[in-house]
């Protein structure tokens, strides 16, 4: 369903009204390899962006010149250069566990659908960064309680995003058992660190 024409932002936004078809279109298009990186470039950069406002927010009291400036640049680091590396695992990760469930998508599609779910979660990052400054601001209990409603909404986004898009790329009829599939792995990942750090 086209609401607001052609061109990769409209396709972005475009793509809420039908995960799994904008997926098909995506691929339809038969991207190469350099036209993922570009979708993983957009994605970590709007990681990047979405921490600013958190990063502002939190650092107001202390002296800007040195502690926000000093944060900036780690963080684009990281994301920019480390976290491209990480989601290429993780694309990896996701294939092969797949693969146990039948999938017939190749490793490229894999990491087609995780970075253009980065790409259509990028308006909801946005939001809740912004959103997320604000009760930085607000503090207190009820600022803390919306933060971690937040970061759940965002989850949840995640999951149902990844799930639609790695259910089409991987040729799964549903996208729901993708997604509990993926919480599960994710949720069994946290477990094991959680236990090896107490």
């Amino acid at each position: 369903m086209s609401l607001l024409g052609s061109g990769f932002l409209p396709e972005i936004i475009n793509a809420y009204g039908g995960l799994r078809s904008s997926m098909r279109a995506q691929m339809e298009k038969k991207p190469g390899e350099e036209s993922l990186l570009a979708l993983l470039a957009y994605g970590c950069f709007v990681i990047f962006l979405s921490f600013l406002p958190r990063l502002f927010a939190t650092d107001l009291s202390q002296t800007p010149d040195q502690s926000i400036a000093g944060g900036i640049i780690m963080w684009f680091f990281v994301v920019m250069f480390f976290l491209p590396l990480v989601l290429y695992g993780v694309a990896g990760i996701s294939h092969l566990i797949a693969k146990r469930f039948g999938a017939k998508g190749a490793y490229f599609n894999a990491r087609h659908a995780l970075f253009w779910m980065l790409a259509v979660l990028s308006p909801a990052l946005i939001a809740k960064a912004m959103l997320g400054s604000v009760f930085i601001q607000i503090g207190g209990a009820f600022g803390d309680n919306m933060l971690h409603v937040l970061n759940v909404l965002l989850s949840l986004a995640v999951l149902r995003i990844w799930g639609a898009t790695l259910a089409e790329a991987e040729g799964f009829r549903s996208s729901f058992r993708v997604s509990a599939v993926i919480l599960s792995i994710f949720a069994g990942i946290s477990g094991i660190i959680y236990l090896g750090a107490i």
